[in-house]
């Protein structure tokens, strides 16, 4: 998995979460014939969960453009917010384009709240393992000291 991480330029991975918002936001029937209503506001889930991963990816690529070093927290805000605007302007292309889909701002709201959640995760967890995963091998080297008598 670390190879493929490596592999992979900065900035392909949050493209491609922005080619798939955009697509899940603005075609006029993403899913195809299924209707997958599992209950009420299921699809508040849907976008909360679209909207954390997107704000990892962004958060995430950027980290893998600043290895060695350590991000910063303003950076990883303005991403958060980078995704947080992308929810926006995708619910307000859904009430622009006549294609069967319309705004909602519940959708906004969990959006919002996915990134924020997204954010929250990588401050926490996400970036420290991240970090841990490309920066050191498998390998783990224990230094042995004698300890005298």
């Amino acid at each position: 998995m670390k190879h493929i991480l490596k592999a992979i330029p900065v900035g392909v991975l949050s493209a491609l979460a922005v080619l798939l918002v955009a697509y899940f936001s603005l075609d006029a029937d993403p899913l195809g014939d299924t209707n997958l209503m599992l209950f009420p506001g299921s699809d508040k889930v849907g976008h909360f969960l679209l909207y954390l991963g997107t704000a990892m990816v962004f958060i995430l690529d950027y980290a893998k453009f600043k290895l060695p070093h350590h991000t910063k927290l303003n950076m990883e805000l303005m991403y958060t917010c980078c995704a947080m605007v992308l929810g926006l302007i995708m619910e307000v292309g859904q009430l622009v384009l006549s294609n069967g889909r319309t705004y909602d701002m519940l959708d906004v709201v969990a959006n919002c709240l996915g990134a924020a959640t997204g954010f929250g995760y990588m401050r926490l967890w996400g970036l420290h393992r991240f970090r841990r995963t490309m920066l050191h091998s498998g390998h783990h080297h224990h230094r042995h000291r004698r300890h005298r008598s």
